[in-house]
């Protein structure tokens, strides 16, 4: 432990900014808050034993890769790697809706709903496209997904790539972009 037995700012500053996505990405590989919240603490636990000079400039994907690290220990302890892979997480990607003028019950539902609908999706993918779009939504690049995951950066491009070129692919998301761009919504397609 960094010697004075007190938490460095910088470590302090790394817990404001990062708690929350580890939080959330941790949560989408385990889908139990318990053991996410013991992952990301571990995190941090490490971050606390390592030198500023070190990490810098790379701290974000450090904390990720840690993280990710222990979750893995936890699904091979519980004998449930499959986790990564059947997509049976099921937990919201946000903390939860935003706040403000678009308060509309109407639109809050139309929100609530795009969400469920692109968790399914994101679930739908292979594991590895799901995870390294989970952690490019959390902000990382791709050079600092390429260091949590252990793959290479132009992997984990080809991955992104396919994971959002397969979300765009999808009727409802390509009825929804063909809105953004033209502001008319397509015709609603048939439901059996």
């Amino acid at each position: 432990m960094p010697h004075g037995g007190e938490p460095q700012a910088w470590v302090l500053e790394a817990v404001e900014a990062y708690e929350a996505p580890l939080s959330r990405y941790a949560r989408r590989l385990l889908d139990d808050f318990d053991l996410a919240a013991d992952a990301v603490q571990h995190a941090f636990v490490t971050l606390c034993c390592e030198s500023r000079e070190r990490l810098e400039g790379r701290v974000a994907p450090w904390l990720f890769r840690v993280c990710r690290n222990r979750a893995l220990d936890h699904l091979r302890r519980a004998g449930r790697e499959h986790t990564l892979g059947d997509g049976s997480a099921t937990s919201p990607h946000a903390d939860g809706p935003a706040t403000g003028a678009a308060d509309d019950p109407a639109v809050l539902a139309e929100r609530a709903d795009l969400a469920a609908l692109l968790r399914g999706l994101l679930a739908d993918l292979p594991a590895a496209q799901r995870e390294t779009i989970d952690l490019w939504c959390e902000g990382l690049t791709y050079r600092q997904i390429a260091e949590v995951t252990g793959r290479q950066e132009g992997h984990v491009r080809v991955l992104a790539h396919r994971g959002l070129t397969s979300l765009r692919g999808h009727p409802r998301v390509r009825s929804l972009v063909t809105h953004e761009r033209t502001g008319v919504a397509d015709a609603p397609a048939a439901t059996s």
